[in-house]
């Protein structure tokens, strides 16, 4: 079921995308905010930088949306069924 979903998903997430996939990890992008800053500040240019609490916003995602988003990648809707089957009744 795995690697039906990720076949499913790989063929639309960028190259970039580097958590949560084979032979990548999410550390893999930690030099990438110290290098805009450094052309930023190179470029005498302003920056913004917003990071996310994503504990906090995962709290508060719409329980419906990961349903949504399977679908949206194409994942067979067989297999979104039993992903939501099995967390049904968990909080």
């Amino acid at each position: 079921m795995l690697n039906r979903m990720k076949d499913c998903v790989d063929a639309q997430i960028r190259d970039q995308q580097a958590g949560l996939r084979k032979d990548t990890l999410c550390t893999d992008q930690i030099p990438t905010p110290r290098i805009i800053v450094e052309q930023s500040t190179e470029w005498n240019s302003s920056l913004y930088i917003n990071f996310i609490d994503y504990e906090k916003a995962f709290d508060s995602v719409d329980r419906t949306t990961p349903w949504k988003l399977l679908r949206h990648y194409g994942v067979p809707q067989k297999i979104v069924n039993i992903i939501q089957n099995s967390y049904d009744g968990l909080n």
